[in-house]
């Protein structure tokens, strides 16, 4: 991948997606750039801080919410396919923000992610996931949407609601703004690394390996401290951190990109120890690390862990018409083998040719469907 500028589309989707970004716009960088998706205007109407505001499947609810139904959610998503193709087009990364369990969001998530992919953008999903309370049909149905977003998405981060609340007996609107919070932190934290030129720069093609290898799950931790102490204060704070899984993603992640922002009194030693204490002890952990100055950050640091919770090579043509896992860099998906020319023992005929798809060609290939693995 070149080091051209490149465009990140953060995309909020249903109730929960955009309220998120609507918090998430008021205090992010200016150059961010941000969209929200709904069938219900009411809830766009509401999110004044954004200015690309999609309303989705008009015929199919007219303007109503989803009702909690996931398939009126994809339909409204697939009557609407032009307009989140005007969106996407030219968008290299896609960001999306979430709640699964309700009906428009988990219902077009997965379709988003197959449009996205058929355009070429790497998508990452934060999904906030219902609390227990909730009731077991909301949570089959946050099961289901993630388990059909996991064919398209390149990675899903998983944000379970009662994670991500504060200790103790919380107001409501001290929940929200604690899950708002989590959300924004990784998402700014991570187009901050990506837009950011540092002492050592995270890009593109880093973000890319990750997603290419991490089959679709992953973990993230984030915090920020200050004053005296502040290194430990920071590195207590990871561990700690509620989707950190206890510190697990410190100790057995296979692959790890980390990035830590400071003012320009940050010291080589200071991020020499982060970098010490989070990176696995394991010699075949793939590590990726960015370090960047902001004069915004004196007197303070700040580290963003991106994990993945496993590492499975891409499958690629082995050369005798089946499929072996990459060695090298091979790309996915792609196989080398399905465009040669037909070989004499089928009499070289014409290959099938259907409505401009080339049907010699495996469905899952030309459809961008990724194989369970």
């Amino acid at each position: 991948m070149n080091e051209e500028a490149k465009r990140i589309l953060v995309l909020g989707l249903g109730g929960a997606g955009c309220f998120s970004i609507e918090r998430m716009a008021q205090n992010a960088p200016d150059n961010m750039e941000f969209a929200i998706m709904d069938c219900d205007l009411q809830t766009l109407q509401s999110c004044t801080h954004v200015e690309q505001r999609i309303t989705l499947g008009k015929g199919v609810t007219d303007g109503l919410s989803a009702g909690g139904d996931l398939e009126i959610g994809r339909r409204c998503a697939e009557a609407s396919s032009r307009q989140i193709e005007i969106l996407l087009s030219g968008v290299d990364l896609l960001l999306v923000v979430v709640g699964l369990g309700s009906g428009f969001g988990s219902g077009a998530a997965p379709v988003i992610a197959r449009m996205a992919r058929i355009a070429g953008a790497h998508t990452l999903f934060f999904t906030i996931l219902p609390f227990d309370f909730e009731g077991g049909v909301v949570r089959g149905k946050a099961r289901d949407s993630l388990r059909r977003l996991r064919t398209y998405a390149d990675a899903i981060v998983q944000m379970p609601n009662k994670r991500i609340q504060p200790d103790g007996d919380a107001l409501l609107t001290d929940s929200l703004d604690r899950s708002g919070e989590t959300v924004a932190a990784g998402v700014v934290g991570l187009w901050r690394l990506l837009s950011q030129t540092g002492i050592f720069n995270l890009d593109f093609a880093d973000l890319h390996t990750l997603l290419h290898y991490c089959d679709a799950t992953c973990r993230f931790s984030c915090a920020s401290a200050s004053g005296e102490g502040r290194i430990d204060q920071l590195l207590d704070s990871l561990r700690t951190h509620p989707l950190a899984n206890d510190g697990a993603i410190f100790k057995k992640a296979p692959g790890l990109l980390a990035g830590i922002t400071g003012g320009e009194d940050l010291t080589l030693s200071e991020a020499q120890k982060i970098m010490e204490r989070i990176i696995p002890d394991n010699e075949s952990c793939w590590v990726k690390m960015g370090i960047a100055i902001d004069p915004a950050f004196s007197g303070q640091v700040a580290c963003m862990v991106l994990a993945a919770e496993a590492w499975k090579q891409p499958l690629v043509d082995d050369g005798h018409g089946g499929l072996r896992p990459a060695s090298g860099d091979e790309g996915q998906g792609e196989l080398p083998g399905v465009l040669k020319p037909r070989s004499r023992e089928f009499g070289g005929s014409e290959r099938t040719i259907w409505r401009g798809e080339d049907l010699d060609i495996p469905t899952y290939l030309r459809r961008k469907i990724k194989l369970p693995r």
